[in-house]
C-alpha cells in the first residue's frame, strides 16, 4: 500500500466492523481481503502457512493458519489500534513519517534511522494498555457472531454474576480497574504467599482510605470473600458417625444416630445453641469443577488435546497413546465419540496437618484429575481437584468406602446423563460425561480401595492366589524369595537350577494369566465379599471375612467403585505407586549392605533360616554362633569412601536433587532421605556407584535394578522397550535373589516384575505416581491456619486457591502471580526482534546473561576468527547453505581427490574471506541486510558472563562453579558423535551494524571423543569420559542454544590409580510451563535397553578378604509391616514424604 494517502482514513475500514444491526459489514469484509493477501505474502506465510492472528483476543501473539485467523477477525475484530500492519510484512518506511508519528499510532514516534541504532527490541511493540482483563471473563462467552450459542442457563448465571461484579473501582479510573479485579488480585496475593486473614484486613482497610472518596474497595476480608467466593466454586459440609460407620446423607440424612453403633450424631448442647455433630467431611462437587475448565478459554480448548494430537508409532506421551485409554475407548465408542468427555484419575493418602511430632492426627483428602490435557499442563497442582477431605483423628482404614458415597454417585450421575456444559473455546453448549479411568495410591492405600488386602502371603493383587511367597519361621515374615522365575520364558536355564535359588526346587509353571474385569468381578462374588456401605464401615473385621480369606484370596470388600458400570471393562483399575515402590526397595537396598541396625534384611533371625530354604553353607551360623562376612556388605573402610563420596563430590545441576551430603549420618547410614533423593540415588547413581566397592556380580545386580527405574521413568516410553523391560525385569530380580537372602525380599521388591505391564496399559510413570499428589499435601498442609479446626481451615484455603487461580488466568501480563513468577533460572521467556524479516533463527534465541558480566577483548584472533566461523555455519538459513555447497564445489574443483578432513580445515580458514568476497562483488544481487552485517568480523569486545540461562537450563562457567554444591558446567552436544566438554567462558558476540545482531557461544574444553579411549559404554546405559584426554582438534566454540547440559560424577574408588574414568549423568531441562514445584528428574526417552547377564554357575557368597566372623545380635524386635487394619497406624506411612 503506498504511503500518499493517510493510512489512518484509507484504514477506516478496519474498526467499522459490525453495523447497527451487528452483521459484518461489506466494507469491512472487502478490506478484510486485501489485508489477508498482504498477509498472504509474507515470508512467514509462504515458509510456514502461518501467519500472526491481529484479532481483539490473539492480539498479534499467536501463530495460527490463514482460515483460522479469517475466521477470528470476522468474530471479534482487529486489535486496536492496528492501522501499519507491522507484523505482515509492513514497516515504518511504508509510511510518511508524520503518519507514523500521528498520536492514534501504535508505534513510537522516532523515525526507523533512530529505532534502528537502539538494541534490538526484546518484546512485541505495545499495541493497547496492559491492564487486568478480567471482564475478558464475560466476553470470552459473549463474543458476537451470527452462528454462536448463547451459554446454557447455568453458565449464563455465571458470567452475568461476573458482569454485575465488574463495576469501576472509582469514577474515571482506567478501564479494566474494578471492584471485582481489585479483590481478585488481593485474593491471588493471599494464595500465593499464603497470608494470614488479619493481613488482608490491613491491606483493605489501605486501599479504602487512600483510593478516591468514591472507591467501591472490599473494606475487609470478608467482603472480599463475598465477591470473589460468587465466583467460586461449591462445597458441602456431611457429617459422619463418630466412629466412621456412615455417613448423614441421602436417604440417612436426617437422622440423628448411627444406624449401626447407635451412637449420637450431635453432641449434647445447652439450649437454643445449634447443634453439633461430632465429626463432618467436607464435599467438593467436581462437576463444577470441570465445567470450570470449558468456562475459561485458557483451559477449554486444551481438552480436546488427548484426540487432536498425533501419536508417534510405537511412542507413548500421554495416557492416551496407552492401551488402557484405545481399550474403552474401542468398548465405549460413543463416549470417545465426544473428545470434550472428561476423562479422569482419582488419588488418596494420608498425612498428618500437625508433623510427625505432633498428636497424631491423620486427615485424608480425596483428589480428581482430568487427563484430557496436554502433557505440560496435565497434573498441575491447581489441576489436582481436592473432592473430598476425610477428617480425623482417626484413620478411615476399613470405611474408606464409606466416605466416597457422594463422589461415586456424582460420577455415576456424569457417566449415565453428564450435564449441560458451555464450551467458550467453541462458543457451544454440550453434554460433558465422564468417567475414572484408575485410581492411584501407596500399597497400603491401594488395599483401601481396591478391597484386596495388601499383607501376607497374598498380598500381591496381580498373582492373586497363585503365589510362591512363604512365611519365614525365625524371622515370622512373609517372603517372596525365588517367586520370579516362573515369569521366565520357558527353557531358560534359571528355571532348571537346584542351587542358587530353593534347595532342590525346578521351576516349571508359569505366570497365571492377569485377571480381567468380569472374572475380578465374578472372584468377588464367588467368595462373597460384599461392600461396605449397606453393612457400617467397621464392618470388615476377621469375623467376617469371606470365604477362604487369606487362603486363596485376599479380597476383604467389594469395592464400592464396582457401582460405576464401566469399572469392570477398565484393564487398569489401581495403580501401583512406582514412587513408594523405588524408595523401599531402594531402602532395603542401602540398609542391607550398609548393615544398619534393625533395618537391614540380612539379620540373625532371618540367617537361622537359610538352611532350610537355600544351598548357602559358607553363611550358615557355625556352632559357635559366629556369622560369616557376605559379599554384598560393605566393610568400614568401603563405607568410609561410599560416604566421603556422596558428601563431597556427588553433584548435580542446580535444582535437580537435596543436598545429599545432608543424608549421611556419621559416616554410618543415610537418614533423611526423601522420596526423590531416593529416586534419583536409584535411577543416577546405583548403576555405577558400586562397581569398585562391591564385587562385579553383587554391582552388576544392582545396576540392573537402578537401570530398570531408570529406563522404566523415561517421559516418553517406546513400546519395544517396555516389553523388553518386562523381560528383564524376572532376570534382574532372580539375579539379587542368588546374591541376597530371603529375608531381603518382601512385597516391595516382587512388585517391581509388574511394573512393565501397567506402563504398557497406562502409559508413562509419571502419570500414576504420587509425586504430584504428595506435594499436593504439603500444601494442604500449609493451609492449616486453625490448629484446632484444621479440616474447615484446609477447605477454605482450597476454595480461595481454586477461585483465585481462575481469576489470575486474566490478570495483565505484568501481573505476577505464583505461575507467572520468575524462577531462579528463568530465561526471560521472550526472544530478541530485529527490524527486517528473515534474520536466522541463531540471532534471536531465547536466553538470559546472569551473574557478574564484563566486556573484555578477544583473547586471541584465533578465538574470533573461530567463533566467527561457527557461527556463519550454523546460521540455518539457504542462503548460507548455498554459499557453503558453492564453496566446498570450488574447493573440490582446485584440488582434485582432496580428503573431507582438508575441506573442512579450508573452510575453517577461509570460508568467510571468500563469501565477504562474493558478497561484495556482487553488486547486483539483492542480498538479506542481515548477511551484510554477519559477515563483517564482529565486535573487538566481547561480553562474558558467569552464568547463564536458557531453555529450563542454568549453565555456569567453570570457574564460577568448581566450588559450588552443584554442578552447571557439563556441557554435551549431541551428534552423531555425542561431544562431552567442560564450559569456560559463556561469550555474547555483537555484530556492527544497525540491526546489532547478537548470539551467545559458550567456549568449551572437550573430552576426547574416541571411543574406549576417550568414552565408554557400559550395558547399563551408562555414558563414561576419560577425564585425562582431552579433544585434540581447535574447535571450542558452540552456540549456546545447542547445549544440553550434564554433570559428571567420579566413581567411588578405594586406590587412586589406573583411568580416571568420570560418569556423565544427563538432565533434561526444566520446562518453563512448569512452576511452584520441582518435578521428578526423568530422562525423556530410552531407544534400547540390554538383556542382563544370566549366569549359572556357582557363587561363592562370602567375603574372601573378610576372615574374620560378624557377631549379629537380635534386637528383639520384629519388622512392622503395614497393614491398612492396624488400628495404631493412624498416620500414613508416607507422611514424612509429604514435604518431598
Amino acid at each position: 500500500m503506498s504511503g500518499s494517502g493517510n493510512v489512518y482514513e484509507l484504514r477506516r475500514w478496519m474498526y467499522m466492523h459490525r453495523d447497527a444491526n451487528r452483521r459484518v459489514t461489506k466494507e469491512y469484509i472487502a478490506g478484510l481481503e486485501t489485508f489477508m493477501h498482504q498477509a498472504d505474502s509474507t515470508l512467514l506465510a509462504l515458509e510456514s502457512g502461518k501467519m500472526f492472528c491481529p484479532c481483539r483476543k490473539c492480539n498479534n501473539s499467536k501463530l495460527a493458519n490463514r482460515e483460522n485467523v479469517w475466521k477470528h477477525l470476522i468474530n471479534r475484530g482487529f486489535t486496536p489500534n492496528y492501522y501499519i500492519w507491522f507484523q505482515h510484512g509492513e514497516g515504518y518506511n511504508n509510511y510518511d513519517q508524520n503518519e507514523a508519528s500521528s498520536s492514534n499510532s501504535n508505534f513510537q514516534e522516532e523515525p526507523v534511522a533512530l529505532h534502528l541504532h537502539n538494541e534490538p527490541s526484546y518484546h512485541q511493540e505495545e499495541q493497547m494498555v496492559d491492564f487486568d482483563r478480567v471482564h475478558d471473563m464475560v466476553t470470552d462467552a459473549f463474543v458476537a457472531h451470527d452462528e454462536d450459542e448463547e451459554p446454557n442457563i447455568d453458565a449464563k448465571k455465571f458470567y452475568e454474576m461476573l458482569n454485575a461484579a465488574n463495576q469501576p473501582l472509582y469514577s474515571g479510573c482506567r478501564e479494566g480497574l474494578s471492584k471485582l479485579s481489585l479483590a481478585a488480585r488481593m485474593m491471588n496475593i493471599k494464595t500465593d504467599h499464603n497470608l494470614p486473614e488479619s493481613c488482608m484486613n490491613e491491606w483493605a482497610d489501605l486501599f479504602k482510605e487512600y483510593l478516591p472518596e468514591d472507591n467501591v474497595s472490599a473494606d475487609s476480608y470478608y467482603e472480599i470473600q463475598k465477591l470473589v467466593y460468587s465466583l467460586g466454586l461449591p462445597s458441602e459440609m456431611i457429617d459422619v458417625c463418630i466412629d466412621n460407620c456412615m455417613i448423614y446423607w441421602g436417604n440417612d440424612e436426617k437422622l440423628e444416630e448411627c444406624r449401626f453403633c447407635k451412637k449420637p450424631r450431635f453432641k449434647p448442647q445447652g439450649r437454643g445453641r445449634n447443634r453439633v455433630p461430632y465429626q463432618r467431611m467436607w464435599y467438593l462437587p467436581i462437576t463444577d469443577r470441570l465445567k470450570r475448565l470449558y468456562q475459561s478459554e485458557q483451559t477449554a480448548g486444551k481438552m480436546r488435546w488427548h484426540a487432536e494430537h498425533t501419536q508417534t508409532d510405537g511412542e507413548m506421551t500421554h495416557p492416551s497413546d496407552a492401551r488402557a485409554w484405545k481399550h474403552f475407548n474401542k468398548v465405549y465408542p460413543e463416549f470417545a465419540s465426544n473428545i470434550r468427555n472428561v476423562y479422569l484419575g482419582l488419588c488418596t493418602d494420608g498425612f498428618s496437618p500437625f508433623g510427625m511430632s505432633g498428636r497424631q492426627y491423620s486427615l485424608w483428602p480425596v483428589f480428581l484429575t482430568p487427563y484430557n490435557l496436554p502433557p505440560e499442563m496435565c497434573m498441575q497442582r491447581e489441576l489436582l481437584f481436592l473432592t473430598i477431605l476425610i477428617p480425623g483423628p482417626k484413620h478411615p482404614k476399613r470405611s474408606l468406602d464409606v466416605f466416597l458415597q457422594p463422589l461415586i454417585k456424582e460420577l455415576k450421575d456424569l457417566w449415565s446423563t453428564g450435564e449441560r456444559t458451555y464450551d467458550c473455546s467453541t462458543k457451544t453448549n454440550f453434554t460433558m460425561r465422564a468417567m475414572l479411568l484408575w485410581t492411584i495410591s501407596d500399597f497400603p492405600a491401594y488395599g483401601m480401595l481396591s478391597g484386596w488386602t495388601t499383607h501376607g502371603r497374598l498380598a500381591c493383587p496381580y498373582c492373586n492366589g497363585a503365589t510362591d511367597a512363604f512365611q519365614l519361621k525365625n524371622g515370622r515374615k512373609t517372603s517372596w524369595f525365588d517367586c520370579h522365575r516362573r515369569f521366565l520364558p520357558i527353557g531358560h536355564p534359571y528355571r532348571r537350577n537346584k542351587t542358587l535359588f530353593r534347595h532342590k526346587r525346578v521351576v516349571r509353571d508359569t505366570p497365571t494369566p492377569y485377571l480381567t474385569g468380569e472374572e475380578t468381578e465374578k472372584q468377588l462374588d464367588y467368595y462373597g465379599a460384599l461392600e461396605t456401605v449397606p453393612r457400617g464401615g467397621n464392618w470388615h473385621v476377621p469375623p467376617n471375612m469371606p470365604d477362604s480369606y487369606g487362603v486363596h484370596h485376599n479380597w476383604h470388600k467389594k469395592s464400592i467403585f464396582w457401582e460405576l458400570p464401566y469399572w469392570k471393562d477398565l484393564l487398569l483399575r489401581h495403580n501401583l505407586d512406582v514412587m513408594h515402590i523405588e524408595k523401599n526397595f531402594f531402602e532395603n537396598i542401602m540398609n542391607t549392605i550398609l548393615n544398619v541396625p534393625g533395618k537391614t534384611k540380612d539379620n540373625i533371625k532371618l540367617r537361622l533360616d537359610l538352611p532350610d530354604i537355600c544351598l548357602r553353607s559358607e553363611l550358615h551360623i557355625n556352632s559357635n554362633g559366629q556369622v560369616p562376612v557376605p559379599i554384598f556388605r560393605l566393610s568400614s573402610e568401603k563405607k568410609s569412601v561410599l560416604f566421603n563420596w556422596v558428601a563431597s563430590e556427588v553433584k548435580f545441576p542446580d535444582g535437580y536433587v537435596s543436598n545429599l551430603s545432608r543424608c549421611v549420618e556419621k559416616g554410618q547410614k543415610f537418614s533423611g532421605m526423601k522420596s526423590h533423593d531416593c529416586h534419583v540415588f536409584m535411577q543416577r547413581l546405583l548403576p555405577f556407584a558400586f562397581a569398585e566397592l562391591l564385587p562385579t556380580n553383587v554391582h552388576e545386580a544392582l545396576a540392573g535394578i537402578g537401570a530398570f527405574f531408570r529406563d522404566l521413568s523415561t517421559r516418553t516410553l517406546k513400546v519395544e522397550v517396555v516389553e523388553q523391560l518386562q523381560e528383564n525385569i524376572p532376570i534382574l530380580l532372580c539375579n539379587l535373589e542368588k546374591i541376597f537372602p530371603p529375608g531381603f525380599f518382601d512385597i516391595m521388591e516382587h512388585l517391581a516384575v509388574h511394573l512393565p505391564y501397567e506402563a504398557l496399559l497406562r502409559g508413562p510413570v509419571h502419570y500414576g505416581w504420587m509425586y504430584q499428589y504428595e506435594r499436593a499435601m504439603k500444601y494442604l498442609k500449609g493451609k492449616a491456619k486453625n490448629l484446632a479446626k484444621v479440616e474447615g481451615s484446609i477447605i477454605a484455603g482450597s476454595l480461595t486457591e481454586e477461585t483465585s487461580h481462575f481469576t489470575s488466568y486474566y490478570f495483565a501480563s505484568k501481573v505476577r502471580t505464583r505461575k507467572r513468577a520468575p524462577r531462579r533460572y528463568d530465561d526471560g521467556g521472550v526472544a530478541p526482534t530485529y527490524a527486517v524479516a528473515g534474520v536466522p533463527d541463531i540471532f534471536s534465541q531465547i536466553g538470559r546473561l546472569g551473574g557478574k558480566s564484563k566486556e573484555v577483548w578477544w583473547s586471541s584472533e584465533e578465538d574470533a576468527h573461530s567463533a566467527h566461523t561457527y557461527i556463519l555455519l550454523n546460521c540455518e538459513d539457504p542462503l548460507i547453505r548455498y554459499f557453503e555447497s558453492l564453496f566446498v564445489s570450488q574447493v573440490e574443483e582446485t584440488f582434485p581427490g582432496i580428503s573431507t578432513t582438508d575441506v573442512d580445515k579450508r573452510k575453517d580458514q577461509h570460508f568467510i574471506k571468500w563469501l565477504k568476497s562474493q558478497v561484495d562483488f556482487d553488486d547486483d544481487a539483492d542480498y538479506p541486510k542481515w548477511l551484510h552485517e554477519v559477515i563483517q568480523s564482529p565486535h573487538v569486545k566481547v561480553t562474558t558472563s558467569q552464568m547463564y540461562f536458557t531453555r529450563g537450563y542454568t549453565f555456569h562457567t567453570y570457574e564460577y562453579g568448581r566450588q559450588r554444591a552443584t554442578s552447571n558446567y557439563g556441557i554435551c552436544v549431541k551428534g552423531e558423535t555425542d561431544f562431552y566438554g567442560i564450559l569456560t567462558e559463556i561469550i555474547e558476540v555483537e555484530f556492527p551494524g544497525i540491526l546489532k545482531l547478537k548470539c551467545v557461544i559458550f567456549k568449551c574444553e572437550w573430552f576426547d571423543p574416541v571411543v574406549n579411549r576417550g568414552v565408554r559404554f557400559n550395558k547399563f546405559g551408562v555414558v563414561d569420559v576419560n577425564g585425562g584426554r582431552r579433544y585434540n582438534k581447535f574447535e571450542p566454540f558452540i552456540l549456546a542454544s545447542q547445549a544440553d547440559q550434564v554433570s559428571y560424577l567420579p566413581y567411588p574408588r578405594m586406590r587412586e590409580s589406573g583411568i580416571n574414568w568420570l560418569s556423565v549423568i544427563k538432565v533434561t531441562p526444566r520446562g518453563r510451563i512448569i512452576s511452584g514445584e520441582e518435578p521428578p528428574l526423568q530422562e525423556e526417552q530410552i531407544n534400547e535397553v540390554e538383556e542382563p547377564e544370566q549366569q549359572i554357575d556357582d557363587i561363592l557368597l562370602i567375603d574372601p578378604h573378610n576372615h574374620e566372623y560378624e557377631d549379629l545380635t537380635d534386637d528383639g524386635t520384629d519388622e512392622a509391616v503395614e497393614d491398612e487394619f492396624n488400628e495404631n497406624d493412624d498416620v500414613s506411612s508416607d507422611d514424612e514424604n509429604v514435604s518431598d
